[in-house]
């Protein structure tokens, strides 16, 4: 039987922002909406990286993965490699869900990046990047990563 939801809408023209609000049983079917509302979410495609340089402008789809190690966050994008010192939970806020995934505790790829995964010994895998670079996937996200790419 399929499940019945009860939907309202109310627009409000005096509203400057877009509420929703997702009140559900059961916490696979609200995961579910709001990785579907957050497809149509649009958000500037940009990011600001700050860096010691200046301010870097990175566009979100092009960056393939980030690692932080020793409070140095390097993002590397299909163009340039990026070293900054926000955290990787501060990027991973500001990036879409639903294509970023995290792979270990100091790491996360974009899955449009990903060309290959190939197990590894103690239940880790290893992941390929378009840029031929190999990361190493967790046993703790592998999970993750699986339900990411619909495996």
């Amino acid at each position: 039987m399929k499940d019945q939801f009860n939907v309202h809408l109310q627009i409000d023209s005096t509203k400057t922002l877009t509420d929703v609000t997702i009140s559900t049983y059961e916490q696979e079917i609200g995961n579910n909406l709001l990785n579907y509302i957050q497809q149509y979410e649009s958000p500037s495609d940009k990011i600001g990286i700050k860096t010691s340089q200046g301010v870097s402008l990175v566009i979100k789809a092009n960056i393939i993965f980030a690692e932080i190690f020793d409070k140095q966050l390097s993002i590397t994008t299909t163009e340039e490699t990026i070293t900054t010192r926000m955290s990787l939970n501060a990027l991973q806020q500001t990036l879409p869900s639903h294509k970023f995934v995290q792979i270990s505790k100091s790491s996360i790829v974009n899955i449009e990046h990903i060309t290959k995964v190939s197990p590894s010994f103690s239940g880790n895998l290893f992941g390929t990047l378009i840029n031929n670079k190999k990361v190493t996937i967790s046993r703790r996200y592998v999970k993750n990563l699986n339900k990411a790419l619909g495996i």
